[in-house]
């Protein structure tokens, strides 16, 4: 071998452990790299897991706030509807006590001008009869009418003695209602108090898994200022729930909701056909179809309330919208099931948010403090109004 030869050959030599070398470098580079994404994702893995739990665990404490405040605002409901029939009741009593005492006062009225009557016959001698200008015939007619006297006013006393004690025990009637009615109020009042109670504890459940966002509610804003109707509005609404239904199947989220298992309810609108409750307890004052102002026809029902009166979710859904809108004041707009809408009008507060899952019958605002407080229902399928009686148990 040549000294050329031999150069060649030692550079190659060591060409090949530089190589080997560097392989066996790379190897171990690699392995401790893919030892560290392994850790990282196993950690990824647990911190998911934990989030998981910790959702799950919110998603179960929300559920009970839930229940207990359809339990609440039933009760709520209860005290209002039966305050309601007690006031009633009194107004009756009231009214009779009126017609009695007006009726007692009349008599009593008689009673002393007969009295007096008598009284200023009796004050006169008997011997003053004899010069009065009066004909033998009047002079006994006078004493037949003095003698009939008596017995009409022991008749006439004991009348007024009968509607003096009916006056007494409707008076204490009347005490004791008003003495019930101050008594429900309180239990009311301590309703509404657990009420509060288990509001705060479900905001604060619900800051630690956000229902809305910013951009949401700059969307709801947005579209409000561009609706020109209800129907434009829902319109508007749907294509913006399509579009993010769209972006959260781009995206798919970290935590799962808690609110999961309330979609799952939610569904059997259809089916719930003339059993839902009435969002608000008070009188119907207007149906479906009924001639409104400028011959306009009603698209829903209208309810009078009494102030301040507790408002509720009629079935399952999602709220859609929530906030002022034109003419309809406050409003709610929750989202069912295979097409339907159930939108309420009218409210004086609203405790819901945009995005939020309702359960039937759970709370979702209050009616004004006022004395004309009516609330506004409508039921909508496919974003056309239908008439709403036939769907709750009235």
């Amino acid at each position: 071998m040549n000294c050329k030869s031999a150069i060649k050959t030692i550079v190659m030599v060591m060409c090949g452990v530089v190589w080997l070398s560097n392989t066996a470098n790379a190897e171990t580079v690699s392995k401790a790299d893919l030892r560290k994404v392994e850790e990282q994702a196993k950690q990824q893995s647990i911190e998911h897991q934990k989030l998981q739990e910790q959702a799950e665990i919110i998603g179960q404490e929300l559920n009970k706030v839930n229940k207990e405040m359809i339990s609440a605002a039933r009760a709520i409901q209860n005290s209002e509807e039966k305050l309601s029939k007690m006031e009633k009741q009194l107004e009756l009593l009231q009214e009779d006590l009126d017609d009695t005492e007006a009726k007692f006062n009349r008599e009593d009225a008689n009673l002393i001008k007969t009295l007096s009557a008598v009284q200023n016959l009796a004050m006169r001698p008997t011997e003053s009869l004899l010069v009065q200008p009066l004909s033998p015939v009047d002079i006994i007619r006078s004493a037949i009418v003095l003698r009939e006297a008596v017995p009409y006013l022991e008749d006439n006393a004991q009348t007024i003695r009968k509607h003096f004690v009916e006056v007494s025990e409707k008076k204490k009637k009347i005490e004791k209602q008003l003495f019930e009615i101050e008594k429900q109020k309180n239990t009311m009042q301590k309703e509404h108090n657990r009420m509060k109670k288990l509001a705060n504890a479900k905001a604060a459940l619900k800051s630690r898994v956000e229902v809305k966002s910013e951009q949401t509610r700059k969307n709801i804003d947005k579209l409000v200022n561009q609706a020109k109707d209800i129907k434009d509005l829902l319109q508007k609404i749907e294509n913006q729930r399509a579009k993010r239904k769209l972006e959260e199947k781009q995206s798919a989220d970290l935590i799962k909701s808690p609110h999961d298992s309330i979609n799952n309810i939610a569904s059997g609108f259809a089916k719930a056909k003339g059993s839902l409750p009435l969002p608000v307890r008070g009188n119907i004052i207007s149906q479906y179809g009924d001639q409104q102002n400028k011959g306009v026809s009603s698209k829903g029902l209208t309810v009078a309330t009494r102030l301040g009166a507790q408002v509720i979710s009629p079935f399952d859904g999602t709220v859609v919208f929530a906030g002022p809108f034109r003419s309809y004041g406050d409003m709610i707009i929750v989202e069912h099931d295979g097409g339907y809408l159930s939108l309420l009008a009218g409210l004086g507060s609203i405790d819901v948010e945009v995005g939020q899952m309702l359960l039937a019958g759970e709370p979702i605002g209050r009616m004004p403090e006022s004395s004309k407080a009516e609330l506004y229902v409508e039921i909508r399928k496919n974003n056309q109004p239908i008439n709403p009686a036939a769907w709750f148990k009235i």
